[in-house]
């Protein structure tokens, strides 16, 4: 990646309106940008000390959990889903997750990318979770 391209990226990702995070194999935050902090309420500092097991919904997490190990054995290149993330008020609020997959240099995760967007309370009823 060039100079340019990173600073884009860079750019791209800390002024997006959508809340990023790139999240390790293991589902730790390595890193979040503001719209994300603020969507779900936690600082920056303690947002990258939790997974996103930590702050999903327990009825959510396996969902997420079987779509991610489909992205992970390479059935699908992305996935999309709606469901409920732990607040650090301690509410639930519903977001749209959209997760794709970065490959390292030995062919195997690196991290994903994944974007989430708030949605209206109570969230309207949508189909089961999509793939693709």
């Amino acid at each position: 990646m060039s100079d340019l391209e990173t600073q884009l990226f860079v750019a791209m990702f800390k002024k997006s309106p959508i809340g990023m995070a790139l999240v390790s194999p293991l589902g730790r935050f390595m890193t979040v940008n503001d719209a994300l902090c603020a969507l779900l309420g936690y600082p920056r500092e303690r947002l990258l000390t939790l997974t996103f097991q930590d702050i999903t919904h327990p009825d959510d997490l396996d969902a997420d959990l079987t779509l991610l190990r489909q992205l992970m054995d390479g059935d699908i290149t992305q996935y999309e889903m709606r469901k409920r993330y732990r607040h650090a008020d301690g509410e639930l609020l519903w977001a749209q997750l959209n997760v794709s997959m970065i490959l390292g240099d030995d062919g195997g995760p690196a991290f994903f990318v994944s974007q989430i967007q708030g949605l209206p309370v109570p969230a309207p009823t949508w189909p089961a979770p999509v793939s693709g």
